[in-house]
């Protein structure tokens, strides 16, 4: 990806809301051949009403949020896009069906949506949050913008993508900030408007903090976790022996071992074994 790609502009609309409701509903008449004020959907056959003046919103409306409820219903439930697809699915649903590739369409204008109203609402000196996720072989960095509106503060997602996305791409600091003003191109910002950085207290977000010449300001988690180190401390050669021990019970032999001995075939014997060790707890 290169550092001057730009996101490029939603393509204006094609159809007024007039052709598409003539498109997608039909007039309901009455024995009289007359209109009745309501107009059938084509593809589900629901009746929307419609008062001459007014526009065409209530139809229009009908059929976004069918299309937005299938979206909703594959992010929030974590969902393959071949879900709409499916025989049971269709079976089961009230929603009109829909195909992959308009599932995906869809999907794309939503997010060229939420970028324009990010890019809309995001001042030029804004915060950023920052925290790194490993999956597999691949480092991601995750960023939300932090900023005030007339609303309140904001906190949206920003990116989550890998840091290493070019052949000459690092895990460094200098890999991470690269990584950052690729991304804040699409919202029309510059790394520039960085104000503060919000991470773990390490080295690279360290480094980051001092590229971008902004303050770093340690969370929450990472303060508690210092705490829990101090607390933790007089007990360091205990700790050092559980994690020993932990490592040799990881192996496939001593795994398969372990379960043996920790399978209890009834709540009972399971609740008898806890309390058994309950001594030990003291």
């Amino acid at each position: 990806m290169s550092d001057n790609l730009l996101a490029a502009a939603p393509p204006k609309s094609t159809f007024t809301p007039r052709q598409v409701c003539s498109f997608y509903f039909k007039p309901c008449l009455d024995d009289e051949g007359e209109p009745t004020g309501y107009y059938s959907c084509k593809t589900c056959g629901k009746c929307c009403k419609y008062t001459p003046e007014t526009g065409y919103t209530n139809l229009v409306s009908h059929k976004a949020s069918n299309r937005f409820a299938w979206v909703r219903w594959v992010v929030i439930g974590s969902l393959p896009l071949s879900f709409c697809e499916s025989k049971e699915t269709r079976q089961y649903t009230k929603l009109n069906l829909i195909s992959v590739a308009t599932l995906m369409s869809l999907m794309e204008a939503l997010l060229k949506a939420v970028e324009k109203t990010i890019d809309e609402e995001v001042p030029d000196s804004f915060g950023l949050i920052i925290d790194g996720w490993i999956y597999g072989a691949e480092h991601y960095l995750v960023v939300y913008g932090c900023y005030e509106t007339t609303d309140g503060p904001r906190y949206p997602v920003l990116s989550l993508s890998p840091v290493m996305d070019e052949p000459d791409d690092h895990l460094n600091a200098h890999g991470h900030m690269t990584a950052i003003s690729r991304f804040l191109q699409f919202f029309g910002k510059l790394i520039d408007g960085c104000r503060d950085l919000v991470g773990d207290n390490c080295s690279v977000n360290k480094r980051l903090a001092n590229l971008l010449r902004v303050p770093l300001i340690g969370c929450a988690s990472h303060r508690l976790n210092l705490t829990v180190r101090e607390y933790l401390d007089p007990y360091d050669s205990s700790l050092e022996a559980v994690q020993r021990q932990m490592r040799k019970l990881r192996t496939v032999k001593q795994a398969a071992q372990l379960r043996t001995k920790t399978h209890w075939s009834s709540t009972f014997q399971c609740w008898s074994a806890i309390f058994g060790c309950e001594r030990f707890f003291r």
